[in-house]
């Protein structure tokens, strides 16, 4: 039997939730009902506690969803968009996205790492993709994110990078030695 519960948590076409965002689709402002209500789920298997705070629908939930979840703001980018787009051959099963802090999580199997990148490039919007629940960089934006915070990064094949891409988004660093870096991948 499905109930209207069920029904908003997956019409609401997420997979992880807040305790804020649980208590806004289930229309429950107190919190002693909400804390209660919550319990039971996840007692009764429909929901997974990832951490406190923090919980998903069983058993299948975004990892992604998960990333942007853990720490806010943040976007996914960095090796594991390097590596879905070709750019690098290395399998790694962690998410990889840029934050203000530098954290790492471990949840479920899956390591969540953070790496710190100034306001004026995590704020900023170029390159950066909707994804659905979770916001992840183009592969040009991801490039230039490694570069930034590992300037002799090694990329396993550039030949579908968009030259033009970088460097309109190139600006946004105001690192000259990132500019003069990719400046010889350009040549």
């Amino acid at each position: 039997m499905v109930t209207s519960s069920t029904q908003k948590l997956y019409s609401s076409g997420r997979t992880v939730y807040s305790v804020a965002e649980l208590s806004f689709i289930w229309g429950i402002s107190n919190p002693n009902v909400l804390k209660n209500k919550v319990r039971y789920w996840v007692k009764s298997g429909k929901l997974l506690r990832l951490k406190r705070g923090l919980y998903a629908l069983t058993p299948n939930y975004s990892a992604y969803e998960v990333a942007q979840k853990l720490l806010t703001p943040s976007y996914i980018s960095l090796h594991t968009v390097l590596f879905m787009e070709g750019v690098v051959f290395q399998y790694d099963s962690g998410i990889y996205s840029v934050a203000s802090l530098s954290r790492t999580y471990d949840l479920g199997n899956r390591i969540y790492s953070y790496k710190k990148v100034k306001d004026s490039v995590l704020y900023n919007a170029n390159g950066v993709n909707d994804g659905g629940g979770y916001h992840i960089a183009s592969k040009e934006r991801a490039f230039l994110d490694q570069l930034y915070l590992v300037p002799n990064y090694y990329f396993d094949n550039l030949d579908s990078m968009d030259w033009d891409k970088v460097l309109q988004i190139l600006p946004i660093y105001d690192v000259i030695s990132l500019e003069r870096t990719v400046r010889a991948y350009v040549r």
